[in-house]
């Protein structure tokens, strides 16, 4: 989803973009902000919730939370199954496919706007999203980072008022527009 911040008192200033994804859509919106830099399109922001950023898991928290009711492994495999039909597994290891895989010289990570990541503790995408955001953080790229002790509700993190997420939406959001309204703020 890229965002252009719209007038109707929002308070958000209007020259600049961003893009946010949850799950799957964190995913896309890096590929995304790859392309936008191919054309000279910078976004101001990239917020990525709870991302899947590798095709058929296989991490610790991929296992442990295997039968997580909100968002299953079962689930999360049918997902990429989806995205990659006919995959036999090899796809995990091509960086078109997997943000844990280095890209060629001309798709570096340098490519990407400031980004900031959620995610959460009791979660199969849990060490994708770590492992994503470790990557960045070495490509100089990462601004915040945030883990909340609880599930993935319904594919966006904090749903559950009044729980250890509560807040974690907002404070994704509070992040993404601060940056709108002043991207010095999003220096890393």
């Amino acid at each position: 989803l890229i965002i252009k911040a719209f007038t109707g008192g929002v308070g958000i200033n209007t020259s600049n973009f961003a893009t946010i994804g949850i799950s799957a859509g964190g995913f896309m919106l890096a590929y995304t902000s790859r392309l936008l830099a191919h054309h000279s399109k910078t976004a101001t922001i990239q917020v990525s919730l709870v991302p899947m950023a590798k095709p058929n898991g296989g991490t610790k928290s991929m296992i442990k939370y295997w039968n997580n009711p909100f968002w299953s492994g079962t689930q999360n495999s049918f997902a990429w199954s989806v995205y990659l039909p006919g995959d036999d597994g090899t796809l995990t290891n091509d960086w078109r496919v997997s943000l844990l895989v280095d890209p060629p010289e001309q798709e570096t990570l340098d490519k990407l706007p400031p980004v900031y990541i959620q995610i959460n503790t009791k979660d199969v995408l849990r060490d994708e999203g770590e492992m994503y955001a470790q990557r960045l953080k070495a490509a100089g790229k990462l601004i915040g980072f945030a883990e909340y002790d609880t599930s993935h509700v319904g594919g966006v993190p904090g749903l559950d008022r009044g729980g250890p997420g509560e807040g974690s939406y907002d404070r994704a959001l509070s992040v993404l527009m601060d940056c709108l309204n002043n991207p010095s703020n999003c220096k890393m």
